[in-house]
């Protein structure tokens, strides 16, 4: 039992060092910019994540934005919450 969890974790991160296209933080953060902008799901884009003492900052792109949407996730990988990163 133990060496199969080992394996499947082994397998889970060699997929994210190959650079998988997105990860489900992301895709949530997706989701969540979204719905808070009433833009459809198509037209957003996650770009990068980064990770903070804090946790991670998601940046994501929306069609027709002057600048991108901040997705803010604590240590866990939880979403806190998302905000534009314009004044305004």
């Amino acid at each position: 039992m133990r060496s199969a969890i080992l394996c499947v974790a082994a397998v889970t991160l060699s997929a994210c060092a190959q650079g998988t296209s997105e990860t489900p933080l992301q895709a949530s953060c997706e989701a969540l910019v979204s719905a808070e902008t009433g833009v459809q799901a198509a037209d957003i884009k996650a770009t990068s994540t980064e990770s903070v003492p804090t946790g991670t900052i998601t940046t994501v792109e929306v069609a027709g934005a002057q600048a991108p949407w901040l997705c803010l996730a604590d240590a866990t990988g939880v979403v806190i919450g998302v905000e534009y990163s314009q004044e305004g």
